[in-house]
Formats: C-alpha cells, sequence, structure tokens
C-alpha cells in the first residue's frame, strides 16, 4: 500500500538531485504549461489558481511568469519539495502567492478556485476518486484543471519482470488511460491527450537508482531483499538491454477539462 509519510521522505531526499535530473517531469511540465498557455491566454487580476503536487516549482516557474496577475495556492506533500519551489520563485513578482504543506490524499485548500494545475503527481493519490471529487468541489462555476499524471504501461517490462520471479512490485499500480478519463466523468469540455517519453539507462541498476536518486522510487513500506534485487535486476537486464543499454518508458497522460 503507497504511503503518503514514505513518498514525503522520499522526494525530501531527492529534491537536489529531481532539480538536475528529473528530466521526464522537465518535459512534461513544459508540455503541460504549453496546453495552459494555449487555452488560457490572459486571466484576469485576482484569477485564483491551486497548484497539488508542485515538486521544485517546474510547472509553478511557467505559471507564475506568464501570469503574474493571478492568486497563486502552491501545495506539496514534501516540505523540503516545498522550500525549494519556495527558493526558485521568489524573484517572481505576482499578485498573491501562499504556499502549504498538504497532503492532497487527506484535504486540499478551500477557497473557490478559478484553475487547478497538476503535473506528474496524481498517479501518487491511493484514492484519485475522492481526490477528484474534492477538486470539483473547489473550483469555481467554469472553473478549469489541467494535469499531467503517469499512466499504464509505464514501466511495463520491469513489472513483467518482477511478476515472473513472483515478487510483489513495491511501485504504485497505475491507472489505465480509460480509468483515468472515466474518474473525471463529471467535468465538461474534456480533452485528453498521451504520449510515450523515452529515457536511456546503462542497465537496470542504473535506472533503479535514478528513480530512488529524485524520489521516485518505491512508495510503500515494503522492501525487496537484496537478493531478489539481484535476480530481478539480472533477469530484466538479460530480457531487455539493447547495444549496451535498457530504456524506461513513460506513458503520459494529459487532461484540460471545464467544470
Amino acid at each position: 500500500m503507497i504511503s503518503a509519510k514514505k513518498i514525503s521522505d522520499n522526494f525530501s531526499r531527492g529534491t537536489a538531485a529531481y532539480d538536475r535530473m528529473a528530466s521526464c517531469q522537465k518535459h512534461v511540465a513544459e508540455k503541460l504549461s504549453a496546453m495552459i498557455f494555449k487555452q488560457v491566454q490572459a486571466p484576469g487580476a485576482g484569477v485564483k489558481i491551486l497548484e497539488l503536487g508542485c515538486g521544485t516549482g517546474f510547472l509553478t516557474e511557467k505559471l507564475m511568469e506568464k501570469f503574474p496577475a493571478c492568486e497563486f495556492t502552491i501545495t506539496d506533500l514534501s516540505g523540503k519539495m516545498l522550500s525549494r519551489c519556495v527558493e526558485k520563485t521568489s524573484a517572481i513578482a505576482v499578485r498573491k502567492k501562499e504556499f502549504i504543506l498538504c497532503d492532497f490524499d487527506k484535504s486540499i485548500p478551500d477557497g473557490g478556485f478559478d484553475m487547478v494545475v497538476s503535473s506528474m503527481a496524481f498517479q501518487w493519490s491511493s484514492g484519485l476518486e475522492r481526490l477528484v471529487s474534492s477538486i470539483y468541489s473547489r473550483l469555481n462555476p467554469d472553473g478549469r484543471i489541467f494535469f499531467s499524471m503517469l499512466i499504464e504501461p509505464t514501466f511495463a517490462t520491469l513489472r513483467e519482470t518482477f511478476l515472473e520471479l513472483k515478487i510483489p512490485y513495491p511501485g504504485p499500480q497505475f491507472n489505465s488511460d480509460s480509468q483515468v478519463r472515466g474518474i473525471f466523468s463529471a467535468f465538461s469540455g474534456k480533452h485528453f491527450h498521451a504520449e510515450t517519453f523515452k529515457e536511456r539507462y546503462k542497465d537496470t541498476a542504473s535506472f533503479l537508482r535514478h528513480l530512488n536518486s529524485i524520489g521516485a522510487g518505491n512508495p510503500t513500506c515494503r522492501g525487496v531483499l537484496p537478493g531478489r534485487l539481484r535476480n530481478i535486476i539480472e533477469m530484466h537486464n538479460s530480457k531487455h538491454s539493447a547495444s549496451n543499454f535498457i530504456e524506461a518508458e513513460y506513458r503520459i497522460l494529459y487532461g484540460a477539462l471545464k467544470k
């Protein structure tokens, strides 16, 4: 079972590396911000924006620079991630900005928001249906949500290796594209788009070290014994390495919806 404390601890440890090395997350923030800017050119003064899961501020920076007349409420589960986001956006002048430590599975800020945004965070939710219902209730009439999240078949070959060796997979269980669309069915004006992002690593061990270093590793309290981990690495390398590298696939779903 996903542990909010474990996720927070993982990302707090990985804050510095995340800023340098989270290339997929940077790419997704670029695409999501472009989607937002295409649909929302010039929001009026005082428009309220809530960000859920800001990380170190990849998306936050872009939104604040583009929408200085807006009022921002920025949240994250990790105190260190949130502090890093505060530092990176300190020189950006906006009408109002507030930073809140927040576990979005327990509660999200009240306030009547005109826009909710989230990049690469919803896959960590232990109750996405409840979260989406909370978001819907916090949005003003005609309010919008823009999000990106990992879905199946992200890391499919790694999960298949765990299954073959009869070892419980400790990572998050991703929703499918159709499941996520169904969860957001209460919204209107729905637009979804999915893409696959690929990254190359020297071997499976390098890939796992990368995930752990940026805080995106095991979010459960269930560990993998060293001997079993070696078996996983050896089998995954033997089946999926090509030209001295392995390729990890991230499947990302983007959504732009209206209340």
